[in-house]
């Protein structure tokens, strides 16, 4: 098992201290795109996403339980999109059927699986990276106990 880093150690309040959080019914993820109907094709199609919602300027899927991943078309939403292969966000997904998904995406011949698996995140995964067709970066990845 991996140990976390607490992101609030200089805080001088203790947990007990703390109000308690209000609770998270789910998180939703946003990417914004120049071409909605082929991004919303790849993630159907090649990653196998549910489409749970789709209307003028957004495809909702679901990612897991409470996280899904919303596609927004260039002039919806608040946002726009942003050109060029950095886009400032991942999706990144844990997974225990790493090799599945790999041999799922290579199927599809999805940019990034012909590098195979990887040692990341200092040693503490493995992973492998892909790119939709606008360029976001979806990374799937196993913790190594």
């Amino acid at each position: 098992m991996i140990a976390m880093l607490r992101l609030d150690d200089s805080m001088s309040e203790s947990p007990s201290q703390r109000p308690p959080m209000p609770p998270i019914d789910g998180v939703l993820t946003m990417f914004y795109y120049d071409d909605l109907p082929t991004a919303t094709d790849w993630y159907e199609r090649v990653l196998g996403f549910e489409k749970v919602l789709v209307f003028d300027g957004l495809a909702l899927f679901r990612v897991h339980q409470g996280s899904h991943l919303a596609l927004v078309g260039n002039g919806a939403g608040s946002q726009r999109p942003i050109s060029g292969t950095n886009k400032g966000a991942i999706l990144s997904i844990q997974t225990r059927a790493l090799q599945d998904w790999h041999e799922r995406l290579f199927r599809h011949q999805a940019p990034g699986t012909g590098q195979g698996l990887q040692i990341g995140c200092d040693g503490r995964t493995i992973e492998f990276k892909v790119r939709d067709p606008e360029g976001y970066t979806v990374e799937f990845f196993e913790w190594i106990e």
